[in-house]
């Protein structure tokens, strides 16, 4: 009876320090920061719904990429993306630097980060080193923070890896 209790008791403690550490390293959705931590977040874990969920979808919205893709509306974005997620066995997103002003509905951010994407498993692995500088626009829409538009490039010369094989729209010449 008293191992049962103590491992109660264990694995009780496991679970107030897992959600204790999940709570810790959540993001703030509330302040335009924590929505752009987020949206890495989610491009990083591959998740379509948070992304969708905190970029606007206007028709009209124009966002640029690297090698000079242009983004107009979601459709063509979200594609994108959809494909990257399927092409990239994993993503890393380290944020290396973040500046957020806000002025009322309004926020706007320079943003610097690691875009690692990793092809192909075991020794065909490839890991690919996109260092990114983006800059925003982000809007409060009914008290909710949103991507409205984005502009990402490179921070320096970017030596890809040959040999990697694909077929990625978002990033053409990377193949």
């Amino acid at each position: 009876m008293f191992t049962t209790r103590r491992h109660q008791a264990i694995g009780t403690f496991v679970v107030v320090i897992l959600l204790y550490a999940t709570i810790g390293h959540a993001a703030d959705l509330t302040t335009p920061e924590g929505v752009l931590r987020a949206l890495v977040q989610a491009n990083e874990n591959k998740d379509m719904a948070t992304i969708a969920k905190f970029m606007a979808h206007d028709g009209d919205i124009v966002s640029y990429t690297i090698e000079g893709r242009k983004y107009v509306g979601w459709p063509d974005f979200a594609r994108d993306m959809e494909t990257e997620f399927k092409d990239a066995m994993r993503i890393e997103i380290p944020i290396t630097e973040l500046k957020v002003w806000t002025r009322g509905e309004t926020a706007w951010f320079a943003m610097e980060l690691d875009y690692i994407r990793y092809l192909g498993s075991g020794k065909d692995e490839v890991r690919m080193l996109l260092p990114l500088r983006e800059t925003g626009v982000m809007e409060r829409r009914n008290g909710q923070w949103m991507l409205v538009s984005f502009h990402e490039s490179f921070r320096s010369d970017v030596s890809i890896t040959p040999g990697t094989s694909s077929s990625n729209q978002a990033f053409p010449s990377l193949k």
